[in-house]
């Protein structure tokens, strides 16, 4: 399985705090898509439950918001059998 994630980082975001998020997501096993600066994905056990990787993703993004000091974002999650693709 996987999730596929867009954020939107409000204007008020910094560099630095976008970096830091960035990383954090990163050190938690989330891939950027190619050419998409702001769309992830990572993989799941097939046996997972598409509440239990919705739910888990939106402890990776609250706790990257904790880590950068980031407060205020919005978020989509879309939970696949297939890998994305991006073109």
């Amino acid at each position: 399985m996987y999730a596929m994630l867009s954020l939107k980082l409000t204007n008020k975001t910094t560099a630095a705090e976008q970096e830091k998020f960035d990383a954090h997501l990163r050190d938690s096993g989330w891939m950027k898509l190619a050419k998409l600066s702001s769309t992830w994905f990572t993989r799941y056990k097939d046996s997972a439950a598409e509440l239990d990787i919705i739910d888990e993703v939106k402890l990776d993004v609250a706790a990257a918001a904790k880590y950068s000091a980031v407060s205020d974002y919005n978020a989509v999650v879309n939970v696949s059998q297939s890998e994305p693709s991006s073109f």
